[in-house]
């Protein structure tokens, strides 16, 4: 069924899909209210404190818990003692009675990790691609507030906007200069990712602008006009756009330095319109690409997708799946609906809307011959039919792909139409 694998196929059954859903206004007016629905979830960092108590940051460093189940690491289970020196290098002992923070941006491409270690940790030994520390991944020029620093210095516990961990230290640029931190963060003329990645090429002048990837939905400042020179980096920049990008000095020091964008990228000056159809767009952007939970290996699981699409207009999402199904919107309940109330629901739902089970977090595209179809990061479904022990057999999928809801779970092998518990169609109360 190669007509459903276009973006154009659904963007041209979709309702009036070019009408503006909400303007800028408006969807600034709409992360508030997801900042009021969801309290400490989407952290304001202009607004963030500028000290944090020693009860406080002892708190958000303990507050991953382990399970009480083994770990591995490379096929051998983790010794007690491997999570007595993580504990020691968290570095308790050095939190003040206050303790004033710093101010980042990531300058290449990182990781936030539950606790200060690169070790892929699994819950099953063969596993290669689900690590249980992995939180997110991160674009550079992602600004952080530096909170605490581990006991080798190695790393920094910092908090985002949509997230809180440990991220690698060789990979910020850190400052106390408040007013130079956000004199950055607060550039009002940017440039827009619009594709799924811009990967920048390699830079012999300014390694920190060499071989750069940024996810879709990332903002880059603009350079001024009177900053720009006639050369950048032993290049022209007539032929480029011209931005600002952290870097870092020679002790990890935050310093901004131009850097050139080819103007043939697929890139924005601004968001791009909140449209039926530029939804489609941005998703089938990234169809086919490899499935990465939590951000590994630099790829995108279901919420990253999902965020990363609707970052392109100018909303934050949360990050993980069970706190965008959270957010405000208008707002389907379908626990305990038959299957004709949900096929009521879904014959009525506009494409762009989200649709979302315990776990897992979808994009709904429309009826198709039948059937209700989603596009959508998955790593496994099930075969439909179980073996003789009634176990389903998982399917590994581990890409982002265009799914119908009568698709199985991996573990249950429940339709994803039965599973379904809300549908969320983003848009302003007044307009529901």
């Amino acid at each position: 069924m190669e007509e459903i694998l276009t973006a154009q196929f659904w963007q041209s059954r979709a309702p009036d899909p070019d009408a503006i859903i909400m303007n800028n206004e408006q969807i600034d007016a709409f992360n508030c209210e997801i900042r009021s629905k969801l309290p400490g979830v989407i952290q304001d960092l202009i607004a963030y404190p500028q000290v944090i108590s020693d009860k406080k940051l002892k708190h958000m460093l303990l507050a991953y818990r382990l399970p009480p189940k083994d770990f591995y690491h490379k096929g051998c289970r983790l010794k007690p003692s491997f999570f007595a020196d993580l504990l020691e290098e968290m570095n308790l002992a050095e939190i003040e009675e206050a303790n004033h923070v710093a101010y980042g941006y990531t300058v290449r491409s990182s990781v936030v990790r539950s606790l200060p270690t690169d070790c892929l940790v699994t819950e099953d030994p063969a596993d290669r691609e689900f690590d249980l520390f992995q939180e997110t991944a991160l674009s550079p020029g992602e600004p952080v507030i530096v909170l605490h620093k581990s006991a080798s210095e190695r790393w920094f516990f910092v908090q985002t906007t949509f997230c809180r961990g440990w991220v690698p230290a060789a990979d910020l640029a850190v400052t106390r200069d408040r007013k130079k931190w956000l004199s950055y963060l607060q550039s009002d003329e940017f440039l827009l990712v619009t594709g799924s990645r811009l990967h920048l090429g390699y830079n012999p002048y300014n390694p920190d602008a060499s071989k750069l990837e940024f996810f879709m939905g990332t903002r880059i400042p603009l350079a001024a006009e009177d900053q720009i020179p006639g050369v950048i980096d032993n290049q022209s920049p007539e032929s480029s756009y011209v931005v600002k990008m952290p870097g870092r000095g020679k002790n990890g020091e935050l310093v901004i330095k131009l850097a050139l964008i080819p103007r043939g990228s697929d890139v924005a000056k601004g968001y791009l319109p909140y449209t039926r159809s530029a939804v489609i767009g941005q998703a089938f952007k990234m169809l086919g690409e490899r499935y990465g939970w939590g951000g590994m290996f630099n790829l995108r699981d279901c919420s990253a997708f999902i965020r990363d699409i609707y970052n392109c207009f100018g909303f934050q999402f949360p990050r993980n799946s069970r706190e965008q199904a959270a957010i405000p919107g208008k707002v389907i309940s379908l626990q305990g609906a038959d299957r004709r109330e949900r096929s009521c629901v879904l014959d009525l739902l506009l494409p762009g809307a989200i649709l979302y089970f315990p776990g897992h977090v979808m994009l709904y595209l429309g009826k198709h011959k039948g059937d209700y179809y989603v596009i959508h990061a998955i790593a496994y479904c099930s075969n439909c039919v179980p073996s003789v022990d009634g176990v389903f057999e998982a399917v590994p999928l581990n890409a982002v792909t265009v799914s119908p809801l009568s698709l199985r779970r991996r573990r249950s092998g429940q339709e994803l139409l039965m599973a379904l518990t809300s549908a969320i169609e983003i848009t302003l109360k007044e307009h529901s």
